[in-house]
């Protein structure tokens, strides 16, 4: 029933965002570390290798995102394939929706949460690259050469 399918959104919601946050850990650490923050503010190259690494972990963390629902979609037995699974998260998760592949009608409500889903954590995902960004640009300017 309706309730099945919102306890599944929901613990969806909360598997994902453990994922983000560890995700967020990780770029969070690695740009604090006395270390990189060092190695970054000697080159500008050295701030876009970072920021790119930033970019790349977000990336996965999305990737990673979609992967646990096309898991779930296939481990409910609702797609004949891992690939097509992923395929409908993918464009769920995106908001596209070609409407190409879609789930049983009884399994309707499910897509909303994983759109819902995708949504929020596009804007997670956001706003991490604006704190890498921000924090490169920071290490930037207030390691710049008074004139």
């Amino acid at each position: 029933g309706v309730g099945v399918l919102l306890a599944i959104s929901a613990a969806m919601l909360v598997l994902t965002c453990f994922w983000q946050m560890g995700i967020t850990l990780v770029i969070t650490e690695l740009n604090h570390a006395p270390r990189v923050v060092q190695w970054c503010a000697q080159k500008g190259s050295r701030r876009s290798l970072v920021m790119l690494t930033g970019a790349g972990l977000t990336a996965l963390g999305l990737v990673g995102d979609m992967l646990l629902w096309a898991l779930l979609l296939r481990g409910l037995n609702l797609f004949t394939s891992l690939e097509t699974s992923f395929y409908f998260s993918a464009m769920t998760f995106t908001t596209v929706g070609y409407g190409d592949v879609v789930l049983p009608p009884c399994w309707h409500l499910l897509s909303v949460g994983l759109a819902l889903n995708g949504l929020l954590m596009a804007g997670w995902s956001t706003a991490l690259l604006v704190y890498v960004v921000q924090h490169m640009m920071e290490l930037r300017f207030n390691n710049r050469a008074p004139r």
